[in-house]
């Protein structure tokens, strides 16, 4: 590859380690600069300086033009990509099918992207400016008009912005246009009522302690950005359980190893926020000082971003998309974590474990799919994902779509239901092109996943149907334990967390395997467990369980809590973890032993 003049004046000013012969943009470049951030925070502060003065320096010099040149459609590879799109889409007059067909055309439309040229084309490819799909609606075709479900209309839109739509494609993208002025309205309140509830969930978790001694952790592929600034949980390439990964370590554990346990918010064993160890490090390489929120720090940096995430649909960047397994900006965020009884696009999960027997069409449309003696109903909107004779476990998908949060939680288990949480909301920022510290998003989901139902207790510590806190629960559990093998645990209830599952968590075939490959060989299990049900609840009404009432009244339902309040004869502890029990006292309120306000 071509070594540019303005490859040479950046790698001029990066030390030299971080120099490249690849093409510099604007996400490698940040990568870079992150970090030497991490490593060297005064060499960054510079070595930015730098880099901002010669961007200044160039563009007062070159400055950039376009010219028709710039904005003519590529008619060759636009024909190409859609020229046969159109000749199927005269053959069928179903909608599904026209959509599919649009939606592979668009694809095609976009890999021609990077070839294509001038001012714009270059901006775009090094991220400076504008996004490909922008680039794409206005210099070759839209190719879609998104309609309001996210998805396409059945109608190829085959001329660009830049030589005019027919009246027919307008037709077509005015749908799109007024949904997108709407959007623009509700860029900053939608966020910004985000960003309460975010707060309301995850206020009370600070730092308290140096460490909380557990030797457990997540599983985390060493290719993965970030596991850097963590500890390990156990010992791997040739580092100690403890060690803190920083760049160096990042660097040879790539090299030697595919994965590392590592130290998590979700895996903290303390009951009231996490400890230094299980956080990591901060921006600067150093420990959170005991007292720091970072359950508030957390949700401004989860939120800061959809305002964005709106705006980038209002000016086109997200394609109209078929997949219906991922979520899809701030509405389907929005959807996932408050778990409405219709949510859109939701998938089928296997009540039972068991091979698929039959597969068949139902009368009223859609599919009957049986596992073993159990028949799921699967709507005309999902198909059918499995094949006969597959073996499936309670919860698995069996069809398209994306499989509810609370699903997941009652098959699965607390900890499966966590660890999927955190990866659909990382990847949706992700496809956002904002990529957060997953962090943020373990401190989530620990936050809104805490919370178990009893349903009966043969020691008579719980009644029946009583909601209570996970660390209640591990407290019961750890009275009556026992040492089991691995391989003969199966059936069992763990009462403590291994990997990312939780106590309370019946053993079933899928877990051994896990833990097996993890290195772990024995377990802990109770003796005499109650029996549970892992529930969730929306992150609107979950803020409501904190047992602290004075904690609640800074949410909603002011005047049931109120009531309940006086009618339980509840008290507020005003020195725990929640700001608002400090903040209504006032005199009180400051930092005081353990970090606590």
């Amino acid at each position: 590859m071509a070594t540019t003049f303005g490859q040479i004046l950046v790698n001029d000013l990066l030390p030299k380690d971080l120099q490249t012969d690849q093409a510099i943009n604007k996400k490698s470049l940040h990568e870079k600069l992150y970090t030497l951030a991490r490593r060297d925070p005064a060499t960054a502060g510079k070595t930015m300086d730098n880099i901002r003065q010669l961007g200044h320096e160039i563009a007062t010099m070159e400055g950039a033009s376009v010219t028709l040149d710039d904005i003519t459609p590529d008619y060759k590879a636009r024909n190409a990509a859609l020229r046969p799109a159109l000749g199927e889409i005269q053959k069928t007059g179903d909608p599904v099918k026209r959509q599919q067909i649009i939606l592979n055309a668009q694809s095609r439309l976009e890999r021609t992207l990077p070839r294509f040229g001038g001012s714009q084309g270059m901006m775009v490819n090094a991220g400076a400016r504008g996004k490909p799909v922008q680039l794409m609606r206005s210099f070759m075709a839209p190719v879609a008009g998104r309609n309001p479900e996210g998805g396409a209309y059945p109608w190829l839109v085959h001329h660009s912005y830049s030589e005019g739509l027919r009246p027919s494609e307008s037709w077509a993208t005015g749908m799109e246009s007024r949904n997108n002025l709407i959007a623009a309205n509700l860029a900053i309140t939608e966020p910004g009522d985000f960003s309460k509830i975010l707060v309301n969930n995850m206020g009370d978790q600070m730092v308290l302690r140096e460490d909380c001694g557990t030797t457990n952790g997540i599983t985390m592929a060493t290719d993965d950005t970030n596991i850097v600034d963590r500890y390990l949980a156990k010992s791997a390439a040739g580092f100690r359980a403890g060690s803190e990964i920083t760049s160096q370590v990042y660097t040879q554990l790539r090299k030697k190893a595919k994965s590392v346990i590592v130290r998590s918010p979700m895996t903290c064993e303390l009951n009231d926020g996490v400890c230094q160890k299980c956080y990591g490090s901060n921006e600067t390489g150093k420990l959170h000082t005991l007292g720091t929120n970072v359950g508030i720090r957390s949700a401004q940096a989860l939120t800061e971003p959809l305002t964005q995430f709106t705006l980038s649909a209002r000016h086109g960047v997200r394609q109209a998309s078929g997949d219906t397994a991922k979520i899809k900006g701030l509405k389907g965020l929005r959807q996932f974590m408050s778990i409405p009884e219709t949510f859109t696009n939701r998938a089928v999960l296997s009540e039972t474990a068991g091979k698929v027997t039959k597969i068949e069409k139902a009368p009223q449309g859609g599919h009957n799919i049986r596992v073993g003696e159990t028949i799921h109903y699967a709507p005309p909107n999902t198909p059918p994902a499995v094949s006969m004779g597959q073996t499936l476990t309670a919860g698995d998908t069996l069809t398209t779509g994306i499989p509810r949060p609370d699903d997941v939680v009652k098959h699965k288990g607390m900890g499966a239901g966590r660890k999927y949480m955190v990866d659909r909301i990382y990847d949706t920022y992700r496809d956002q092109g904002v990529d957060i510290d997953k962090r943020h998003v373990e401190l989530l989901a620990r936050s809104q996943l805490n919370h178990v139902q009893i349903d009966d207790d043969p020691e008579n510590h719980f009644y029946p149907g009583e909601v209570v806190s996970y660390p209640t629960l591990l407290k019961a559990l750890a009275k009556d334990t026992t040492t089991q093998p691995l391989k003969k645990a199966g059936g069992n209830m763990l009462a403590q967390g291994y990997l990312h599952h939780v106590a309370g968590t019946i053993v079933t075939p899928e877990i051994q395997k896990e833990l097996a490959k993890a290195g772990v060989k024995s377990v802990q299990t109770a003796k005499q467990p109650p029996a549970i049900s892992f529930i969730m609840n929306s992150f609107v009404s979950n803020p409501l369980m904190n047992p602290n009432w004075l904690a609640r009244m800074g949410h909603r339902n002011l005047k049931t809590t109120v009531l309940e309040g006086a009618h339980f004869a509840e008290k507020a502890e005003l020195h725990g973890t929640h700001p608002i029990p400090g903040f209504v006292h006032g005199t009180d309120f400051g930092r005081g032993s353990g970090g606590k306000y």
